[in-house]
């Protein structure tokens, strides 16, 4: 703030004289400026990081992960949820169990996280795996430890070509068959030093390598979703839960479309405690299910299709605004993806 004073002259007498016209500013500080500049600050930053956060919210993929101890364990005697889960685990029977992996193709990474000359550390099925994007765009996945001195060809290792160079001593494994191609210093390279490669392919925007308890190559391919190829589906994000169970339960219990009325009718409000989602209280809001899958035909029979159907009812009133009718495919046991 400023304020106007009028310029004085003084005589010898010490008597001011006055002159009109000749204005002079000088700074005059009001009571409460500072409190009222913090406060303007603090609105400007709130309102800056509600703008970042809407823009996050409606342009950038969504990603939510949910830690082991977050999902299906309920505490009790002012134990954590983390102490639950591992006690349970302690608990777990062996018994007889299925193969510990299904033979199939699993993902591994978006391609969008896999640039052409990157390198991965990636951990799949009990594994480290070695996953890079040669010179001519293909990935390539390789077991991730040199048969040298067992560096980690992903940490540290640099992509020449469509080789992976060790970060040790520059010993190039190529990527289609994990044979080593090039040692620096040596004139010749020992038919023995290579690495398992592992089959993979790059389909809907996905890597995924290929697993066969007995070694067997591909049995079948991942169909083409067309939407996703063509740009009609755009990625907006995922959910990552991780739990305690074999990796076979859970494309079975996709497949049990019957629980879906008895356990998921309570509306969302109940909350995922089983011990409360059947209470009184919220039953006025109930979700009805209806489901029916069907095989595909040759040559993709390894594939079947979940038609769903989902109505709302409040108070017994059927709200069609939250009709949803989903079609899910299928592939193998492992692959589950919407079209509409």
């Amino acid at each position: 703030m400023y304020s106007l004073k009028l310029k004085q002259h003084v005589d010898s007498a010490g008597d001011a004289e006055q002159v009109s016209g000749e204005p002079l500013w000088t700074e005059a500080v009001l009571p409460g400026c500072p409190v009222r500049a913090v406060l303007c600050v603090t609105a400007a930053v709130t309102v800056l990081l509600g703008l970042l956060w809407l823009y996050r919210l409606i342009f950038c993929p969504l990603l939510l992960r949910r830690r082991l101890d977050e999902v299906g364990y309920v505490t009790e005697k002012q134990r954590s949820r983390a102490q639950v889960a591992n006690e349970v685990r302690r608990r777990r029977k062996t018994g007889d169990l299925p193969p510990v992996y299904p033979n199939g193709w699993y993902r591994i990474l978006d391609s969008s996280m896999l640039e052409r000359g990157d390198v991965k550390d990636v951990t799949v099925l009990g594994q480290q795996v070695a996953v890079f994007r040669g010179l001519d765009g293909r990935v390539y996945a390789l077991d991730a430890y040199c048969p040298h001195l067992g560096a980690n060809l992903a940490v540290g290792g640099r992509v020449v070509g469509n080789c992976i160079e060790c970060p040790f001593h520059g010993w190039q494994f190529g990527g289609n068959d994990g044979k080593c191609v090039k040692i620096p210093y040596a004139e010749k390279v020992p038919h023995f030093a290579k690495v398992r490669p592992w089959p993979s392919c790059e389909v809907n925007n996905q890597i995924l390598v290929w697993f066969h308890c007995d070694g067997e190559d591909p049995e079948w391919t991942v169909p083409e979703q067309q939407e996703i190829t063509e740009g009609q589906w755009v990625y907006r994000g995922r959910t990552e839960h991780f739990i305690n169970a074999h990796i076979q339960e859970l494309p079975e219990n996709i497949g049990d479309f019957a629980h879906l009325n008895f356990l998921h009718t309570p509306g969302f409000i109940s909350g995922t405690d089983l011990r409360f989602t059947g209470t009184r209280i919220c039953t006025f809001l109930q979700h009805i299910w209806k489901a029916q899958w069907e095989p595909e035909s040759e040559p993709n029979k390894h594939c079947s299709r979940m038609f769903l159907q989902h109505t709302l009812t409040v108070f017994g009133q059927h709200f069609s605004l939250l009709d949803v009718h989903v079609v899910a495919r299928q592939v193998q046991s492992n692959q589950i993806t919407g079209t509409h």
